[in-house]
């Protein structure tokens, strides 16, 4: 009896463990992006920035970790990038999806920086509306990036999630 009441207790552990871990606040470094536009890469920077030193603008997608507790499965996130924004016709521009296992997006917020500063970041504030989505959702966060403008290169700095 023994045995087959540890056998059950490590396969619901081994459940759980497979479920994301319980909602909380969480920074990530803007290096994480990956760049799914242009020809050349960002350039990455011990620091954790993700810099955009190829000549024109680029998008890129972010990791998220999604965390939710089940069984609702509710989502209700917000977001706060730090991005430098030099250039004084275009802005970085963010973009966060609740999607289902398919791709069909939920519920989403956009937002950019506004004006030109060389010297100071600027801030994007996202929130996602409270959305029910599937234990194999995800959130996708995606930032575009203006290309160098008199010498100074947009940046992507970090983005906290908090859930």
């Amino acid at each position: 009896m023994t045995k087959n009441t540890f056998k059950k207790s490590v396969a619901a552990l081994a459940l759980l463990g497979a479920l994301p871990a319980v909602a909380g606040p969480a920074t990530y470094a803007g290096a994480l992006c990956t760049s799914v536009s242009g020809f050349a890469a960002p350039s990455i920077f011990r620091s954790g920035r993700l810099i955009n030193q190829t000549g024109g603008a680029i998008e890129v997608v972010c990791p998220v970790q999604r965390n939710v507790v089940a069984p609702s499965f509710n989502e209700n996130v917000s977001f706060l990038i730090t991005a430098r924004d030099p250039h004084l016709t275009e802005n970085v521009c963010c973009t966060a999806t609740l999607t289902e296992p398919d791709g069909t997006a939920i519920t989403a917020d956009s937002g950019c920086t506004a004006g030109a500063d060389t010297a100071n970041p600027k801030t994007i504030s996202l929130n996602l509306a409270t959305a029910f989505a599937s234990v194999n959702g995800y959130i996708a966060l995606r930032c575009e990036l203006p290309g160098p403008y008199s010498g100074f290169q947009s940046t992507l700095s970090s983005f906290y999630i908090s859930e």
